[in-house]
């Protein structure tokens, strides 16, 4: 785990309401052949961000965006929203980019962030894939804190 300190940062998402799982893979993808065929997908960092906790906001109301860090505002096709991500602190956790080592991480979350002695604020964790990790075949999840 490292600690790190993330600015303020410029995205642009495709977000999907609706319970967590397969479909936020299916709107992954759809970004993700979007990105490429903008020719963004080289050396980018994806973000996928669960807006909601599934345990205080009914699952049909769940919010998902997938980001693209950039600071790009013209797109030959516009199908995307544009914010800002704002500046804050995480701990940040490297580990292998499969589905079982991802839904083993949240399903330990809670020890984790015991056993790190970790101070999280209220605010979304974050799934980041830079592409010269994933080609290694890790992905990172980073954990607001104080």
């Amino acid at each position: 785990m490292n600690i790190e300190h993330i600015k303020e940062t410029n995205v642009m998402y495709f977000r999907r309401i609706g319970a967590y799982g397969f479909e936020n893979g299916k709107l992954m993808n759809s970004f993700k052949q979007w990105i490429k065929s903008e020719e963004l997908f080289e050396g980018s960092t994806i973000l996928g961000i669960a807006l909601d906790n599934p345990q205080n906001v009914p699952n049909v109301n769940c919010r998902y965006d997938v980001c693209l860090i950039t600071d790009q505002t013209h797109f030959k096709n516009n199908r995307s929203e544009q914010r800002s991500l704002s500046a804050g602190n995480y701990a940040v956790f490297k580990i292998p980019h499969t589905k079982i080592a991802i839904n083993e991480f949240y399903q330990n979350i809670k020890r984790i962030i015991f056993e790190k002695q970790l101070k999280v604020i209220d605010e979304p964790i974050i799934e980041r894939y830079q592409q010269k990790l994933v080609s290694l075949g890790y992905c990172e999840i980073l954990i607001p804190i104080e």
